[in-house]
C-alpha cells in the first residue's frame, strides 16, 4: 500500500488532502487538452485500420474482375463427341459454322529398345546425339511430263508415286538418266521448300548416260525440276530409302555425354528425358527383361533419330542408334493430324489445333468417317450473366467505400475516412471508369449504357435486360469493350497485335498508311520486319505512345485504320495496381495518417510531460505551505505551554 507521506505530515500540519488537491488542479489544466489528443489518435488508428480494409477491398475487387477477363460472348457446338471446339481468345473469336472430317490423328513416334536384364544394366558409355525431322518413304516422279526430252518445267507434285501427297515427303533429290549419247555435262535446278518450309533451290550437275546424280540439300517439297538441256528418259526420286531421314532445322539438335561406367539404362532414359521433345521410359515387360521406351512430341517432322558415337572400351551404348537401323525399333511412326475443312485438306503437327479457327482451339480424339459440324454462336443468356456479374462486383466495391467515406448526421457517425481526399479521389474514379467513354474499340468511343447498364437513384448500377439483348444482336462490341483487351483493324487483310517487347499502347484509333514501301502508323514511320517464318510485316516505336503495335498484312493495304482497345477490366485492374502499389495512393495516404498520428503521439508525450511538471510543481508548493503551517503550530504551541505555566503560577 502507497504512503501518502504528505497527508501524513498535514495530521500535524493543515490537515488538507494535498495529493487529491494537486491531481484536481493538474487534472482541470491538462485534461481537456489531453482528452482532445487521445480523440484525434483514436480518430486515426480507426482511420490506419479502415486504409487497410480499403487495399482489403480493391485487392477484392481486381481479383474478382480479373476472373471474369477474357468471358466470351459465344458458346460452340460439336456434332462429334469425342472431336471438340471452345473459345480460347474471345476477342478475336467470331461466330462461325464449319464442315469436318478427320480422316488421321497426329501421333507421336515411338521406339523400343529391348532384352536388357536389368534397369541398371550397362548401356555403354559415349555420346548420343538427338535430331529431330522425319523418316522418309521413297516417292517417285515419272516422266509425265516429258522432263528428260525437253527444257519446259515440270511440277514434281503432279506426277508423285506413294505416298500421294507431295508435302509428306521429304529428303535428298535423285535424278537418273537412262538415254543413250553424251550428256555428262546436263544439270537440273531443283526449287521447293525446306523441312521447315523456307524456300531453298539447288543445281545438281553431272547426269550423264544412264548415270544417277544426287543433290545435298534436304527437300520437304518440290515445285519444279528444270533440266539444263534435252536428255532423254529418266526419273525423279524423292528420298533414297525408307531410311532416309529429313532434318528439321526448326528444332535444336541434342548432345548427350554419358560417362564410362555411369551408362546404366536408368541413367540413359533419364538423359534422353532432358531433351525438350523426347520423354524416355523403362518398361518391365514381364518376361525378365526392360525395354527402353522412346517417344517423340506428335507430328511428322518431330521424329527422331538417335546417333551414337560409344567409348571403344565400353561399348554397347550403339545399340540404340537409329541412323541405319530406324524400322526395326520403330513401334509406331510420327504422323500428322489431317483434316477436311470445308473440302480443304489441312494437316497440322498436333491433335490440340490453336491456329485453324481464329479464337478457337480444336481438341481431336477420333477419325471420323464422314463430316461433322462444328459452329460457334451467341449466347446472350451467359453474356448477360457474365455483364451481370462484373455490374455485381462494381456495387459491392463502391457500397463497402461509401461506408468508409459516410458525411455521418445527427444520429450517424462519421465513416473513418470521410474526410480522406485521397479515398473519396478513389471512389470516384471507380464510379468513372465504369461509366466512361471506352476507346479503341472502333472509331467511336463506347459506353456501358449502350448496353443498358444505368445509374440508379442511391449510385448503384443495373442492368436493363431488354436493352441489352437488342444491343448484343445490333453489335456486340461493347460487350469485347467490358471483358476483352484487343487489337483490330479496319481492313480484313491487316492482323494486328503487340510486338513481343512493346509497351503497353495507349487505347485508341491510329491511321495506318502504306505508299509501296513505307509503312506509317499515325503519321510515324514503321519500321519493315522478315519475321522468322519468312513473312514481313511492320512495327512501331515501343517507346512511343504506339507501344510496339505489330501490323501484318496478308496483302497490299495502302490505308486503314488500327484498333487498340482495353478493356474495362483491364483498365479497372491497372487503375486498382497503381493505387495499391508501393508508391500509390492509398501508400500516400497511409504516409499522411501515419505522419498525422507521430505528430499527435509527440503532442500526447508533450501533455504527459506536462503533468508531471505540474504535478511536482504543485506538490513543492503545497509541501511549502505544509511546512510553514506545521511551523506556525510548533510556535502556538509552545505559546500555549508557556501561558499555561505562567497561570497555574
Amino acid at each position: 500500500m502507497t504512503v501518502d507521506y504528505l497527508s501524513a505530515i498535514n495530521s500535524s500540519g493543515s490537515g488538507l488532502n494535498i495529493s487529491q488537491i494537486v491531481t484536481s488542479l493538474v487534472d482541470a489544466e491538462t485534461a481537456p487538452e489531453q482528452e482532445s489528443i487521445n480523440k484525434k489518435i483514436e480518430a486515426k488508428t480507426l482511420e490506419i485500420s479502415a486504409l487497410g480494409d480499403v487495399s482489403s477491398e480493391l485487392s477484392k475487387l481486381k481479383d474478382t474482375a480479373n476472373s471474369l477477363s477474357n468471358k466470351t460472348k459465344l458458346t460452340t457446338n460439336s456434332a462429334s463427341t469425342k472431336n471438340t471446339i471452345e473459345v480460347t481468345t474471345p476477342s478475336t473469336a467470331k461466330v462461325f459454322s464449319s464442315d469436318v472430317k478427320v480422316t488421321a490423328l497426329a501421333t507421336p513416334q515411338t521406339l523400343e529398345f529391348s532384352g536388357y536384364s536389368s534397369t541398371s544394366s550397362n548401356v555403354g558409355s559415349g555420346t548420343i546425339t538427338v535430331d529431330f525431322g522425319n523418316w522418309i518413304t521413297n516417292g517417285t516422279a515419272t516422266d509425265t511430263d516429258s522432263l528428260f526430252s525437253s527444257s519446259t518445267n515440270v511440277s514434281a507434285s503432279t506426277s508423285l508415286g506413294t505416298p500421294n501427297t507431295h508435302s509428306n515427303l521429304g529428303g535428298l533429290i535423285t535424278i537418273a538418266t537412262s538415254a543413250g549419247g553424251n550428256h555428262s555435262s546436263t544439270s537440273f535446278t531443283v526449287v521447293g521448300t525446306d523441312m521447315a518450309g523456307n524456300a531453298i533451290e539447288e543445281v545438281i550437275t553431272g547426269a550423264g548416260d544412264s548415270a544417277t546424280a544426287t543433290g545435298t540439300k534436304v527437300f520437304k517439297s518440290v515445285s519444279s525440276i528444270t533440266p539444263g538441256s534435252t536428255v532423254g528418259t529418266g526419273s525423279v526420286t524423292v528420298g533414297h530409302s525408307a531410311a532416309s531421314f529429313g532434318a528439321n532445322s526448326a528444332l535444336t539438335s541434342s548432345i548427350i555425354t554419358i560417362g564410362s561406367g555411369t551408362g546404366t539404362l536408368t541413367a540413359i532414359a533419364s538423359n534422353l528425358n532432358s531433351v525438350i521433345g523426347v520423354n524416355a521410359s523403362i518398361l518391365n515387360k514381364g518376361d525378365g527383361t526392360y525395354s527402353l521406351v522412346v517417344r517423340t512430341d506428335t507430328g511428322v517432322n518431330k521424329a527422331v533419330r538417335i546417333t551414337v558415337s560409344e567409348n571403344a572400351s565400353d561399348r554397347g551404348l550403339s545399340e540404340i542408334d537409329t541412323t541405319s537401323d530406324n524400322a526395326s525399333h520403330q513401334t509406331t511412326a510420327a504422323t500428322d493430324a489431317n483434316l477436311i475443312v470445308d473440302g480443304v485438306s489441312v494437316a497440322r503437327d498436333s491433335n490440340i489445333i490453336n491456329d485453324l479457327f481464329e479464337g478457337f482451339t480444336m481438341t481431336l480424339t477420333e477419325t471420323t468417317s464422314s463430316s461433322f459440324r462444328i459452329s460457334s454462336s451467341l449466347d446472350k443468356v451467359q453474356a448477360l450473366e457474365n455483364l451481370k456479374s462484373f455490374i455485381d462486383i462494381i456495387n459491392k466495391a463502391r457500397s463497402s467505400l461509401n461506408l468508409l467515406t459516410k458525411q455521418g448526421s445527427e444520429n450517424t457517425e462519421p465513416g473513418p475516412l470521410y474526410n480522406n481526399v485521397i479515398v473519396n479521389s478513389i471512389k470516384n474514379k471507380l464510379v468513372s471508369i465504369s461509366t466512361g467513354a471506352i476507346s479503341g474499340f472502333g472509331s467511336e468511343n463506347l459506353y456501358l449504357s449502350e448496353l443498358g447498364v444505368r445509374t440508379e437513384r442511391d449510385g448503384t448500377l443495373s442492368v436493363n435486360e431488354t436493352t441489352f439483348n437488342e444491343q448484343l444482336d445490333l453489335d456486340s462490341t461493347v460487350f469485347d469493350a467490358i471483358f476483352n483487351t484487343m487489337f483490330s483493324s479496319s481492313s480484313p487483310y491487316l492482323s494486328v497485335s503487340a510486338s513481343s517487347t512493346s509497351a503497353d499502347p495507349i487505347p485508341g484509333a491510329y491511321g495506318f498508311v502504306y505508299d509501296g514501301s513505307t509503312a506509317k502508323l499515325d503519321g510515324t514511320d514503321m519500321t519493315s520486319v522478315i519475321g522468322s517464318d519468312g513473312n514481313s510485316y511492320f512495327l512501331s516505336s515501343a517507346t512511343s505512345e504506339l507501344g510496339g503495335i505489330k501490323v501484318q498484312p496478308s496483302q497490299t493495304v495502302n490505308s486503314a485504320f488500327i484498333y487498340y482497345g482495353r478493356s474495362l477490366i483491364d483498365t479497372l485492374s491497372n487503375y486498382i495496381d497503381k493505387s495499391l502499389s508501393a508508391t500509390g495512393d492509398i501508400a500516400k495516404s497511409e504516409q499522411i495518417v501515419g505522419k498525422n498520428l507521430s505528430d499527435l503521439n509527440i503532442d500526447l508525450s508533450n501533455v504527459e510531460n506536462k503533468v508531471e511538471s505540474l504535478t511536482a510543481r504543485y506538490k513543492k508548493q503545497f509541501s511549502a505551505m505544509e511546512s510553514a503551517v506545521t511551523s506556525l503550530k510548533g510556535t502556538g504551541e509552545y505559546l500555549t505551554n508557556m501561558m499555561d505555566a505562567w497561570n497555574k503560577e
